[in-house]
């Protein structure tokens, strides 16, 4: 019988595919593409991915049987087949593990999705009874909470809605100027309830509107753009912040969907989404959806099959998404956004495959035979060199759209102001004087600290013992609101001790500040502001991300305190102050980018400030105002510390001008980590010679009890990046059969950040 045997790949960490035998009353059924049911080991089944179906039987085992057929035609097309192939094998993973990653499965934890929703308040039997006098006084001595709910009747009779019904959450709190905590106040007495329902897309096509008309400076850079396209797979628009980017996104989308082409818009972060997909909306109504891994597997499934549909038939042709939104079997792309392409978090670290989305990105065009259109302000060095140089296009637009004029930076020196002793607690008085300034006006403040919780560390004053995680080697990060010491690479938690374990003193004290502290001493200086905080602690509810952006957004909230959340793509008309409270953290990390990223992440939350008619207002705290960095900062001046970082990458032998591969090597065992790794590195050694360097204990060498040494890869122009990657992969696998079951563990991060 021909064609009965099958590749499978298993979605697990192990090499390559293995081959079944096709049963007979499964002969037809299964084809490349195909999701079936297989046994693997002694009493486990998986489901896996069939990449080929042949007559030749293997040669030394005698095959086991497909047990099922999960889905009877092919999910998964070849160009998106061929896709996965190119990820294992560039970023040096299993197919397994790039499998696991790509496909919903069936058995995944049901997820939530949290950007397809909005909030709506429900009054309660008890809030009706209140409101009719009937109750049991629950908002006596509350005005707040009487202005509240008198505003809540007052949008049911708008809307023509008869008590009880739905109002939207961020809707009640603009109208009557209302804040979070009197809302949930009101929640916890049980006089409202909040329910999450899901956005109803546009479908009426008279709804819908056309893009807005582009200024001149946006059309001559849309214009060249789709010159550019004509000849350069991948363009790169290099847009100040604020200067009109989405719009020209937009005009460029409804022209592929016009051609009848799918597109792909990707953000770095969730949160990001919640601003921009209402605006998409307005203009594609029912032709987009959001797609990322919190969402529930019936959800993703569904997206996953309506991408993969023939034209015509009820296809999804719009999808605006994180870097797992990569992994939709598109059926016919035409175009793929990456906006904040400088951004971080398109970068993949745990688990594999450790992937950029970005670069991954470039990679699913060019197998579709689409373009790629990546965005910033802030490019990354790699991007923006590929544009100089030409291997991409490069479109610039260097003025903001309206002609509104970039914030006005100011340098705080916090060395100075110590020596005056005219700091009040960690703030400058240029910054307490520039808060109180736009409050008084009736306009909004960031403050920027890129570090949770209250202290970093906390300290004995006696002999600077320092309390820190038994699983990792790091500090203990004190958290004051459920006081407790936390370790931000394990989650262990403990209690603070009374007195220090090394000399007995009770002269304990906290260093540093993180937002947490920020959030109690700006509502000590402040006290009739409302302040709220948006990092990763007050960010974990279900709707939170949502909560926090709509209340700042419709005004409810006067200080926004948080970490790199909150510099990245939000949009707010009042925001007219930002102040960044700890630039030297951001500059002395010990990393090759971290000049890069500290231009980046400043000249990127700067750019929240001032997007409307009003000139915002920036001020940086640092104890080195004469540095490089600020003074480009200061200038806006985006080329200047492109320059000066390239000058310096090139002579250090550092990206663009070489590729980076990372090997990480783990061990229980602090010896035999020693030893595995003296050797791993002299194998390489021997055919790359000067390129290896290390091993080395990373800055954290030890993380979740596993001790951790890194061997680095420098690939110059004279290397193939294939033939090295092929000679670490064969090292790896030698080195994990001379250590037999020692336990060690080794991993490949291609092209690190």
């Amino acid at each position: 019988m021909k064609n009965e045997f099958a590749d499978i790949v298993i979605p697990l960490a192990v090499a390559g595919s293995y081959t079944y035998r096709i049963p007979s009353h499964l002969s037809g059924k299964v084809i490349r593409g195909s999701r079936v049911a297989v046994p693997f080991g002694p009493r486990r089944i998986y489901t896996g991915l069939v990449i080929k179906v042949h007559g030749t039987p293997p040669e030394n085992f005698i095959p086991r049987d497909i047990s099922d057929v999960i889905q009877t035609s092919g999910m998964m097309n070849d160009r998106f087949l061929d896709f996965l192939s190119w990820l294992a094998d560039y970023y040096l993973s299993h197919p397994g593990e790039v499998l696991k990653a790509a496909i919903p499965s069936s058995d995944d934890t049901p997820g939530r999705s949290l950007t397809r929703e909005e909030l709506h308040v429900i009054a309660t039997p008890a809030f009706m009874a209140e409101m009719a006098g009937e109750g049991g006084n629950l908002m006596a001595r509350a005005p707040r909470q009487r202005e509240i709910a008198d505003t809540y009747i007052r949008l049911l009779l708008q809307t023509g809605l008869t008590p009880p019904g739905f109002v939207k959450r961020s809707d009640l709190v603009k109208a009557s100027g209302g804040i979070s905590s009197t809302l949930n106040a009101m929640t916890a007495k049980g006089l409202f309830r909040i329910e999450a329902r899901e956005i109803t897309a546009i479908t009426d096509e008279s709804q819908i509107s056309p893009p807005a008309a582009l200024s001149l400076p946006q059309d001559e850079a849309y214009e060249n753009i789709k010159r550019l396209f004509r000849d350069h797979e991948v363009v790169l628009l290099h847009g100040v912040t604020s200067s009109g980017k989405t719009e020209l996104y937009i005009h460029l989308i409804r022209e592929q969907l016009e051609q009848g082409k799918q597109v792909l818009y990707m953000l770095p972060e969730i949160a990001l989404t919640t601003q921009i997909i209402e605006r998409l909306r307005k203009h594609f109504g029912a032709a987009i959806e959001i797609y990322h891994s919190r969402m529930t597997t019936k959800s993703r499934m569904d997206i996953w099959e309506r991408v993969n549909r023939a034209a015509g038939d009820d296809r999804l042709n719009l999808v605006l998404g994180v870097r797992s939104s990569l992994f939709l079997p598109f059926a016919d792309l035409g175009l793929v956004i990456v906006d904040e392409e400088h951004d971080s978090s398109y970068k993949q670290y745990d688990p594999s495959p450790r992937y950029h989305a970005r670069d991954a990105a470039m990679m699913l065009s060019r197998i579709h035979g689409a373009r790629t259109l990546l965005g910033s302000a802030t490019p990354s060095l790699e991007s923006y060199h590929n544009a100089v140089t030409g291997r991409y296009g490069l479109v610039e637009l260097k003025t903001r759209f309206g002609d509104v004029m970039m914030p006005a930076m100011m340098l705080a020196d916090t060395r100075e102001a110590g020596r005056r002793k005219a700091m009040s607690s960690h703030f400058a008085p240029q910054m307490l004087n520039a808060v109180e300034e736009a409050l008084m006006k009736g306009e909004q403040v960031i403050l920027f600290q890129n570090r949770r919780g209250f202290s970093p560390y906390i300290i004995c004053s006696e002999c600077g013992w320092v309390p820190g995680c038994t699983n990792c080697s790091v500090s203990y990060t004190y958290h004051k609101g459920i006081d407790k010491m936390v370790c931000h690479y394990c989650g262990k938690s403990e209690k603070p001790p009374h007195s220090c374990e090394a000399c007995g003193s009770t002269g304990l004290v906290t260093r540093g500040f993180g937002t947490e502290k920020i959030e109690e001493e700006i509502k000590l200086i402040f006290p009739s502001a409302t302040v709220a905080r948006m990092d990763q602690d007050t960010t974990r509810g279900r709707n939170s991300h949502s909560i926090i952006l709509s209340d700042f957004a419709g005004g409810a909230t006067d200080i926004l305190i948080g970490t790199q959340m909150i510099s990245k793509g939000l949009d707010f008309e009042n925001l007219t102050v930002v102040g960044i409270l700890d630039a030297d953290s951001m500059l002395h990390f010990p990393d090759f980018r971290a000049y890069e990223r500290s231009f980046q992440m400043m000249e990127q939350v700067s750019g929240r400030a001032g997007r409307r008619t009003r000139r915002g207002k920036v001020i940086i705290q640092t104890g080195d105002p004469s540095h490089m960095i600020l003074k480009q900062v200061l200038k806006h001046d985006y080329r200047a510390m492109y320059l000066t970082q390239l000058e310096e990458r090139e002579l250090f032998g550092y990206p663009p001008f070489t590729r980076l591969i990372r090997i990480t090597l783990k061990h229980r065992d602090m010896t035999r980590l020693n030893q595995s790794a003296a050797r791993f590195a002299v194998t390489l050694r021997k055919r790359l010679g000067k390129a290896v360097l290390g091993p080395e204990y990373p800055h954290v060498k030890q993380v979740q009890k596993w001790f951790l040494k890194t061997v680095l890869v420098k690939l110059g122009r004279d290397l193939s990046a294939s033939k090295v990657k092929e000679m670490i992969r064969a090292a790896m696998e030698a080195e994990i059969k001379l250590s037999g079951n020692s336990g060690l563990r080794i991993n490949a991060d291609v092209d690190p950040q």
